[in-house]
């Protein structure tokens, strides 16, 4: 059986090695790319990786966390710092998978618009089913029709509209068909989640047509043991492209940045 080509980190500016590492986990798209308008107030503060996975990798849940894992591992291998976990959408359920799978790790996590709740939507019990049934062309040509339900264009720059769009429209019909099936999968236990310990940042988009990610971070805030909500009240999914957003600056009036960084984000 051939084996699934394994996720990398890669540091999305000059790395930071004196500051606490801050790793992002992607949304559907597994490329990294998205997180590029946080780049620069977040590196105020952390030294970033970010997650990049093959789109022909088909781990599950459990061996995808703990190849993370051993990457985090790497990291902090080369200097012992305080590690931030920030997952968004696909990353979100990520993230959580990972910090089931080594709690001691992490010193803080954060989800944003997590897709835990993806299950529990009718529609996500036959649009795997039903996108492996389109030809690839159709798919190719018809793929944008889900941008609305994304991502909020009108809140976001021509710039970051183009990259949104770049990094999402090639991605393959099968990727997106095994990483929907994953997510339809992902459920996590009451019980489970009451035993995350570390501080939890839960920030979702008021106005997210695709999923009900309020709903969602409320549900979990009354899990965790230490979790804290944030609200972007007019933004959509793909929350971070938005020019309004600054994830930094949202981190900091959660008093989620690290304590020896500025306040000023």
């Amino acid at each position: 059986m051939k084996r699934s080509p394994l996720p990398v980190l890669f540091a999305p500016t000059h790395p930071h090695p004196g500051k606490p590492l801050m790793v992002l986990l992607p949304g559907l798209d597994g490329t990294g790319k998205l997180f590029a308008p946080q780049v620069e107030t977040l590196s105020r503060h952390f030294d970033l990786r970010c997650l990049s996975i093959p789109e022909d990798n088909r781990q599950g849940w459990e061996e995808l966390a703990t190849t993370i894992v051993n990457l985090i591992h790497h990291e902090h291998e080369q200097q012992a710092r305080a590690i931030y976990l920030c997952g968004e959408s696909f990353g979100g359920c990520l993230a959580l998978q990972v910090a089931l799978t080594a709690p001691a790790l992490l010193n803080r996590l954060v989800l944003i618009n997590p897709a835990s709740s993806l299950r529990l939507q009718i529609w996500s019990r036959w649009m795997p089913q039903a996108a492996a049934y389109i030809p690839e062309w159709l798919y190719n040509t018809s793929g944008a029709l889900a941008f609305p339900l994304l991502a909020d264009f009108e809140r976001i720059c021509a710039h970051w509209q183009r990259t949104f769009i770049d990094t999402v429209r090639p991605i393959s019909r099968d990727c997106v068909i095994w990483r929907l099936r994953m997510l339809q999968s992902f459920e996590v236990s009451a019980s489970r989640l009451q035993r995350l310990t570390m501080p939890t940042a839960l920030i979702a988009s008021g106005r997210d047509r695709l999923l009900p990610s309020c709903q969602e971070v409320e549900r979990l805030k009354q899990l965790l043991p230490d979790a804290v909500t944030h609200c972007f009240p007019d933004s959509g999914h793909v929350c971070l492209l938005e020019q309004a957003i600054s994830l930094a600056q949202c981190l900091g009036s959660l008093d989620f940045l690290p304590r020896s960084s500025s306040i000023k984000v």
